[in-house]
Formats: C-alpha cells, structure tokens, sequence
C-alpha cells in the first residue's frame, strides 16, 4: 500500500502567554528567556489602576476567558498583596503572588521649583516633610476608568502618571511615582530626586500574580524564566518556594537575577494598547543649598 503522501511538515502554532504589565515594567529580559518558535508573549499594557482586572472573577468564579494568564502587581511596603486583591472584590485564596523586587519612591519636579535645587549628595533622599501636601499631584486624578475587558487596555496606558508629570514640569506642585514609573515618562524639565522611605513613602513591592484555576505548564515557564530557573526543572519549584514570595518574618525575597529596583519601559502591545511611553533621562537638582 502506498504510504502517506509526502510534503512540507506542517509548522507547530507557537503556544501565547497573555502577560499583563503596568507602567515602568521592564518584562524584556523575562520574555528573552521565555520566547522560542514554539512559545511567544502578548503584552497588555494596563494603568496600575486596573492592574487587578485579569484576576477579577466573573461567571463560574474565574476570570473571563482566563486572559491574561499573568500579571504584574504592585503594592506598597505597608501593604500587602493580599489587602491589595481584597480590596479590589478578589479572593487572595484564589490567586498565586510571586514577589519578585522592590520599587524606591522619587520626587519629581519641575526644574523652576524650589526643591529643583536641592543638593542629594550633601543632604540625601528629600524628607517627606519637605514636601508640601497642597501640591501633590495624584496620578488617579487622571487615569481614566479601567477597560471592563482584562484584554483591553487604555488608549494612552499611564496616561495619569503622564499628565502628572506634565504639570509638574510647568512648575506647579510635585508627584511621588516608582522609580521606574518615574524614568519611564522623565523629561528634560523634570527633575528627579530620591525620596526617603517613611510612613508616607515607603516604597513599593513588585510581584508575578496568577489565577490558581489558570494554572499551567506555560504560566510556571514564565515562572521559571522569571527567577532565572533552567529549562525543565519542576513546575512545582514555586510551592517549595513559597508563593507568596515573602520570609517568615515577612520581609520581601528577591528572586534570582532580580534587581531592588525595577526598570522603566514595558513593550509590546495587545488588541486596543495605546502608544508606550518613552523613557527619558530625567534632569538633575543644579548643585544648590537645601530649601529652607
């Protein structure tokens, strides 16, 4: 009998992981590791505001479609991940959080203001006490709501922290923003100057979340790839790790080949993502006595 007939292999249909990300999420390197011919990422760029809408319940209790699989959070220090899906109408029992690195708080400036001159070098991080409450610039104020579809994303993401930064150029008041946040939208005219954690600013943790109902082979890869983890080794590793990615004493654990501070500028882009912003060097405090 003849065989069956021959002809070009037909090629595989590469497996997608549907990532969210927040701004000043650098996830380049993680995705580097994870992509091949047969796996590839999709990025939904999301305002912080809605970075909890993929891990939102809906019919049967999980999330619609379960998409995006992944994605980014951030809290704050005196905060926690599981008050921060709790406060967002989500279940924390439901969801795995692997935290993965720290965020320090930044001032930023606009160059004619008067903290503009003030000398880190000779007097360190700014003191939240330098900072006048009347002129703080929310970036909530700005955001507009968050797309009902976890696939969606706004038209401008981080619009909020833009326009914040926006104003604050003009000289007029000043906003606190993640490091990264801060360098991913920096202009010229702004200056940025390190903030000392306190009560007020403590900073921020960021981590890896995920629907344990969406749990999968490709979702631990990430994983994996993430805490810098070799092909093959055990889906499993982040039980014996710890999936809430803390000590026992409480105290955030960086994972391997992570960094304290994240790095600005997410890529990439999914069905309704708007423009990303474009990193720039921020400016620098002109060399000058602290303001009185």
């Amino acid at each position: 009998m003849p065989g069956p007939p021959s002809g070009p292999a037909v090629p595989a249909v590469p497996e997608t992981l549907f990532l969210s990300t927040i701004p000043g999420a650098s996830p380049s390197k993680w995705v580097d590791r994870f992509t091949s011919r047969e796996r590839r990422v999709q990025l939904v760029n999301h305002d912080v505001g809605g970075q909890v809408a993929f891990l939102a319940p809906g019919p049967g209790g999980s999330a619609p479609r379960g998409l995006p699989q992944l994605g980014y959070l951030r809290w704050r220090l005196d905060s926690s991940p599981e008050q921060l899906l709790t406060a967002a109408g989500v279940d924390p029992a439901d969801v795995h959080v692997v935290r993965f690195y720290e965020e320090d708080p930044v001032v930023c400036v606009g160059q004619d203001h008067l903290l503009a001159a003030w000398d880190v070098e000779a007097d360190g991080p700014v003191p939240a006490a330098e900072l006048d409450t009347a002129e703080v610039m929310d970036p909530a104020r700005f955001a507009p709501e968050p797309p009902a579809d976890p696939l969606d994303a706004p038209e401008v993401p981080g619009s909020g922290e833009r326009m914040a930064v926006e104003i604050v150029a003009t000289g007029a008041g000043h906003v606190v923003l993640p490091a990264s946040v801060a360098r991913m939208f920096g202009r010229k005219d702004v200056v940025v100057l390190p903030l000392a954690r306190d009560a007020a600013h403590p900073g921020w943790a960021v981590g890896l979340a995920w629907l344990r109902t969406v749990d999968s082979q490709l979702v631990q890869d990430f994983i994996g790839a993430a805490k810098g983890r070799r092909p093959g080794s055990s889906r499993n590793d982040h039980l014996r790790d710890g999936t809430s990615g803390t000590t026992p004493a409480g105290r955030p654990r960086a994972a391997s080949g992570t960094a304290r501070s994240g790095q600005a500028g997410s890529s990439g882009s999914a069905r309704a993502s708007g423009p990303s912003g474009k990193s720039g060097k921020s400016g620098k405090g002109s060399k000058g006595g602290r303001r009185r």
